[in-house]
């Protein structure tokens, strides 16, 4: 098996999950945070005995809202993660709710090793804020950065959803200026997606809420790239935008097709056969039965598949193609690069493949195109 360089930690708990929430994230649960962190602590130790894994270049704690956790329950997760082995230099990212980003937070979590924090923004319009059902307003996510910053945080992400109902293109980009004139390192703008099995999905699918047509969408999609440009991000992901040198490495590692272990309720890894063949597992999603396995037995695992060599090919072009600097991912696929190359929606690039702007408005079909 591949060595495995980046380590995921799921932390499923949450004060409120809002209703466009399709993550594994709970609420009115956080009375087992204590023997979640136990059981999230003895798998990670586990793994780190059995599997090809570390120095770890890349920890990336996500949710759920980990910053519910209390410093002295991150460093007890953060003890089988050094005994792991973290590499000099190494990327350790912490998502994190504008309300849990105290200047005592900031203090524990930069002592526990974390260098690169999170934060879900997402608007910083109110009535945009109430229609996601955020329990922050956006002056508390304006503070949660100078807050971030002031206590000692050099690599700060801010995460920004576009293509709310009732949020004006005006209304977005004064949401993207305000965090750009904090001095973010790195910007993660999103689409708002309906998912079917949310709370939005069913309001979407009843006619309660109706979602901005796809012309506007992108209005603002474009936009705010147009901005960021300007301000001179770097746009290096569909979705991402960084100043140079602060890229997400833990994302640019899976965009790259390269091992993750997951560990926590519900999280996935992503194992690479010295045969070529690439196998995906994944834990048990809910929370009480996570805590039950992994303390008893330290596994947590629910199912795997092993993928073929052409389907794992395939993946690594789906994906790859989302990285705006090209890819050669689409070698073993000439066809469907032609194709692509023809409809306009790819263009050659130093001997790989690139997306083209209509090719970033239809990315996912073109990656689709590569998973025969």
């Amino acid at each position: 098996m591949e060595r495995i360089h980046s380590l995921y930690l799921h932390v499923p708990f949450c004060t409120w999950v809002c209703k466009y929430c399709d993550f594994n994230a709970y609420a009115v649960l956080e009375g087992l945070i204590p023997r979640y962190v136990d059981a999230l602590a003895r798998e990670i130790e586990l793994a780190g005995a059995e599997l090809p894994i570390g120095p770890l270049d890349t920890v990336f704690i996500g949710g759920g809202t980990p910053s519910l956790l209390t410093t002295a329950q991150l460093r007890q997760l953060m003890a089988p993660v050094g005994s792991i082995g973290i590499a000099p230099g190494a990327e350790i990212t912490l998502e994190a709710n504008p309300s849990n980003v105290t200047t005592e937070h900031v203090d524990g979590w930069l002592e526990a090793g974390v260098n690169r924090i999170s934060i879900g923004v997402q608007s910083l319009q109110p009535d945009a804020l109430r229609f996601l059902e955020r329990l922050h307003s956006g002056a508390d996510a304006i503070a949660a950065i100078r807050t971030a910053r002031a206590g000692g945080f050099s690599n700060i992400n801010a995460d920004l959803l576009y293509g709310i109902p009732g949020v004006t293109l005006a209304g977005w980009l004064e949401s993207v200026d305000a965090v750009l004139a904090e001095g973010v390192q790195h910007l993660s703008a999103y689409e708002l997606t309906v998912e079917s099995k949310t709370r939005l999905g069913q309001e979407v699918r009843t006619g309660l809420v109706r979602m901005p047509d796809a012309d506007d969408q992108l209005e603002q999609y474009w936009a705010a790239a147009a901005r960021l440009e300007a301000a001179h991000y770097l746009h290096y992901e569909i979705s991402n935008w960084a100043r140079p040198g602060f890229a997400c490495r833990h994302n640019l590692a899976s965009w790259h097709y390269q091992p993750y272990l997951g560990c926590g309720a519900g999280a996935h890894s992503m194992f690479r056969r010295n045969d070529g063949r690439t196998e995906r597992r994944w834990n048990i999603n809910g929370p009480h039965a996570y805590i039950k396995q992994a303390s008893a037995s330290g596994y947590a695992v629910a199912g795997s598949e092993t993928l073929s060599t052409e389907r794992a090919r395939g993946e690594a072009a789906m994906i790859g193609v989302r990285l705006l600097e090209g890819t050669d991912a689409v070698s073993d696929f000439p066809a469907e690069r032609t194709q692509l190359v023809r409809a306009g929606l790819l263009a050659e690039h130093h001997g790989g493949v690139r997306l083209t702007r209509r090719g970033i408005e239809l990315a996912n079909q073109v990656g689709a195109a590569f998973l025969r």
